[in-house]
């Protein structure tokens, strides 16, 4: 709906790929953005700038050298 006024909101935390008939032209930072559908520029898709943490716990051996 927002696309036919030619209106796209990008929400915080994220960022929207513009492109311009397929090919990028841009990066959108969270706001509004006006973006003309009738010259072929669109939103690509959206990308979180939220950071991701994996925990993993590894369990290695190693031998210990003493230095003389």
């Amino acid at each position: 709906m927002g696309n036919l006024f030619c209106c796209v909101q990008v929400d915080q935390s994220t960022v929207a790929i513009k492109e311009r008939f397929g090919k990028f032209d841009d990066v959108l930072e969270p706001g509004c953005h006006f973006l003309p559908w009738c010259i072929g520029s669109q939103v690509a898709g959206y990308l979180t700038l939220r950071l991701q943490q994996l925990d993993v716990r590894c369990e290695t051996k190693s031998k210990v050298r003493k230095l003389m």
